[in-house]
């Protein structure tokens, strides 16, 4: 009687890792009782708005990206619920890896998606529900904020906000620990090109410095005032100490 060698077929079951569930067998749709990949990113992510999985998987809008990660089909693979039959061969360790590279592989698509019109639309709907805070400058009002990075490249700067009204640039909250890369440099403006009711600029009213009710000229080489240069260096450091969620 010949003794059976183990197999090293992944005969798929659910795992749980960093508060998501992956099926980790191979699957042409989303495994029932297990929420895609995508939803459940989002879920934990609110910031971020949920992509299409046919425009995450074209390969056009995945341009530049491949490169920059080892297991990127399979990282699109997971994203996107369908799941080739070399997931019969993952080990779970494997698995774990794929889905870190598929948090930054989202992220990078996510800045592109949102320039979209049906991503716009999706962020849109969280501006108008103040899911990114409101400006804290007095004048301001309570406006609105949009993310937005200060570059496309990953870890190199932490997630900002944008005002429509002052057009400032503000640290996000403590709490918010997201790769500025994952929103663009672009997308604030894009936005209020697309949604010009949005786009305060015109109503905002600098604030002006008095003495017993007579303006105080400033020195024509003084720095400019913060809402006119809009330019901050000491705000976009390399982040030399900044680190994804994990």
């Amino acid at each position: 009687m010949s003794s059976r060698q183990p197999s090293s077929r992944n005969p798929g079951h659910v795992i749980k890792y960093d508060n998501f569930q992956i099926y980790t067998g191979p699957c042409k749709v989303c495994q029932p009782g297990v929420e895609p990949w995508i939803r459940q990113f989002c879920k934990l992510n609110p910031w971020y708005v949920q992509i299409d999985n046919d425009w995450a998987g074209d390969w056009f809008n995945q341009y530049g990206i491949a490169s920059n990660f080892d297991e990127f089909d399979a990282a699109v693979e997971l994203m996107t619920d369908s799941h080739s039959a070399d997931w019969a061969r993952y080990s779970e360790e494997k698995i774990c890896v794929i889905h870190q590279q598929a948090m930054k592989i989202y992220g990078m698509l996510h800045a592109r998606w949102i320039c979209q019109p049906k991503g716009m639309a999706a962020m849109k709907d969280k501006y108008e529900k103040g899911i990114y805070g409101k400006c804290i400058r007095y004048g301001c009002s309570g406006t609105h904020l949009l993310p937005m990075g200060t570059t496309f490249t990953l870890r190199r700067h932490s997630a900002k906000l944008f005002c429509p009204k002052c057009n400032d640039i503000y640290r996000a909250p403590d709490s918010i620990v997201l790769d500025g890369a994952h929103f663009g440099p672009a997308f604030p403006h894009m936005f209020l090109y697309e949604y010009k009711q949005f786009d305060k600029t015109a109503e905002f009213e600098p604030f002006e410095i008095k003495a017993f009710g007579f303006k105080i000229h400033r020195n024509p080489h003084s720095r400019f005032p913060v809402h006119m240069k809009n330019r901050y260096d000491q705000e976009n450091p390399e982040m030399s100490t900044y680190k994804d969620k994990e």
